[in-house]
């Protein structure tokens, strides 16, 4: 099943590493160990990095819901 989150994919599944995510902006792909900026979580990762725990549970469960999926922050 195919999921946008806040505009951003399509995703088919959890992504296998943070700079393979399209929610992540690459600051250079190319360089070796070259960093992401997650834009869901406001994070800097490495490139090849594994997607934090609230990641990949926030994937499992949009990818549960399909469609359009919007997050919202928790005050």
């Amino acid at each position: 099943m195919k999921v946008y989150i806040n505009g951003k994919g399509p995703f088919f599944e959890v992504p296998y590493c943070c700079g393979g995510c399209k929610c992540g902006i690459n600051s250079n792909m190319r360089e070796a160990g070259g960093l992401t900026h997650c834009s869901l979580f406001g994070l800097t990762k490495r490139y090849y990095d594994k997607p934090p725990k609230r990641c990949r549970d926030m994937f499992e469960k949009a990818l549960a819901i399909g469609g359009e999926v919007v997050l919202v922050a928790k005050n």
